[in-house]
């Protein structure tokens, strides 16, 4: 009687503290910049401007801490900027500022947008009731041709931090992150740009 006493309340405890399959939709937004290891000459310098991010993700639990997460992300950017070698051949044959403003006013060339869809597979810690960290490699793939010089299709990282209130089965949550594209490419590209962002997503979920 005392063993099924406590196979009852081991059953009981593990549903209890057990987590729930949840979905949850986010909107984001982040300071994004691409990045390079080394100065490459003849390469452009683009300014990341306007970008947000749409998305739609599932949790499944693996156990009542773990979790694996999974989704898709629709991210959307524009991009200027002016190209720097043809600013130092010019700025080579002038030496002089003055004549070369004159002859070669730094503007930015036209403005491109490039859209990506990407899918993260994280693996999320929940911790102290409220809170959580979440780490995972991200698939990404251009959505258009924005004729760039470096590709984002590839396999990149996001890490991140974040908290969730829960009130019924709905809960919010924000997750600031740092996330990164195409560190790992699919294309063999001549210049290894990476766009990479410091961010927030926050939304709203319902748990099944």
């Amino acid at each position: 009687m005392k063993i099924k006493l406590l196979f009852l309340f081991l059953a009981l405890t593990v549903s209890t503290y057990a987590q729930k399959p949840a979905v949850r939709i986010f909107y984001g937004f982040s300071d994004a910049e691409f990045l390079h290891s080394d100065e490459i000459d003849g390469s452009s310098n683009d300014e990341v401007k306007n970008y947000y991010e749409l998305g739609a993700e599932i949790s499944i639990p693996l156990n009542t801490k773990f979790s694996l997460i999974t989704g898709v992300t629709f991210s959307k950017l524009k991009t200027s900027g002016f190209y720097e070698a043809l600013y130092s051949y010019n700025a080579s044959v002038f030496n002089d500022t003055k004549a070369l403003n004159s002859v070669l006013p730094v503007e930015p060339y036209q403005e491109k947008q490039l859209d990506l869809l990407s899918i993260p597979i994280l693996l999320e810690f929940k911790f102290w009731n409220y809170f959580f960290l979440n780490a995972g490699p991200v698939l990404s793939f251009e959505l258009n041709d924005p004729d760039i010089e470096y590709s984002q299709n590839g396999i990149g990282y996001n890490l991140g931090f974040g908290g969730q209130y829960n009130f019924g089965d709905f809960f919010v949550f924000a997750n600031p992150y740092f996330k990164q594209f195409g560190t790992i490419d699919f294309k063999d590209e001549m210049l290894d740009y990476n766009l990479s962002q410091f961010g927030a997503h926050v939304g709203i979920g319902y748990q099944f």
